[in-house]
């Protein structure tokens, strides 16, 4: 997709003599199709993920797991049910959960074949970026972090691992999109100027704007339709970035 973008974007440039002299950049929030899930949804519907996975792959290791675990993640009803927790159980529900999370991945940790599955590693991802463990006497313990301990960068859902959170906008992805524009006030003018969006970068939406703007500028000039001048809100302009703009 990016080269296709890049080669068409060139030829249009050329053959149209865009003037990419001034440009813009921003960034655009993509939201992901998925469900919205609370902390207790992430924990069930990973298990839930993985065991389905382990049973389609190693019968045998799903066979023996307690029947009690298999009936509360496995069947739809159960995992609406965890969506319906009244507010005062939901501490409860959350240790439950975490600890039959952290359980399942203990169990299979020696077992190579079920730790290279993906539902398994997206489990170990969610203890991780969820939970903090802990070993004293009594053995190892798990314990939830507190929401504001949670990195932007953390799982949303296992049926988009990649999507991340952002603050000010919400879980999904975002995309940096750099363009040429017409600075006139002539409509005539702007109406016969072809102009073209000449960089496209997808991140993940926990991803900061200051990040961005190098990348584009290095972009458009390594392909020759860098701008003399760039226009971006200030969540671009630091004095590190106008100095590297200076540079460019």
């Amino acid at each position: 997709d990016q080269l296709i973008f890049e080669k068409l974007t060139d030829k249009l440039a050329r053959v149209f003599k865009v003037n990419t002299d001034e440009q813009r950049l921003d960034s655009v929030h993509i939201r992901s199709n998925m469900r919205k899930l609370g902390r207790i949804s992430l924990f069930s519907q990973s298990i839930h993920k993985f065991l389905v996975n382990l049973k389609r792959h190693h019968r045998d290791l799903f066979d023996e797991l307690e029947t009690a675990l298999i009936e509360r993640y496995w069947s739809k009803k159960a995992l609406a049910a965890f969506s319906l927790v009244k507010p005062s159980a939901s501490a409860k529900s959350l240790e439950r959960v975490s600890s039959d999370l952290f359980d399942l991945v203990q169990l299979f940790k020696d077992a190579p074949s079920v730790c290279g599955m993906h539902s398994y590693k997206l489990m170990q991802r969610v203890l991780n970026e969820q939970c903090q463990l802990s070993v004293d006497e009594k053995g190892s313990r798990v314990t939830v972090k507190e929401t504001r301990q949670i990195a932007s960068g953390s799982m949303q859902n296992p049926s988009d691992p990649d999507a991340t959170y952002s603050g000010h906008k919400g879980q999904g992805y975002q995309a940096q999109i750099m363009e040429t524009f017409t600075r006139t006030e002539d409509p005539k003018k702007k109406a016969q100027e072809l102009n073209l969006i000449t960089h496209v970068a997808v991140e993940t939406a926990c991803k900061h704007d200051v990040h961005a703007l190098e990348p584009a500028i290095e972009d458009t000039k390594a392909r020759g339709i860098s701008p003399k001048t760039l226009v971006a809100d200030t969540l671009y302009g630091t004095d590190h970035n106008d100095q590297a703009a200076q540079q460019q």
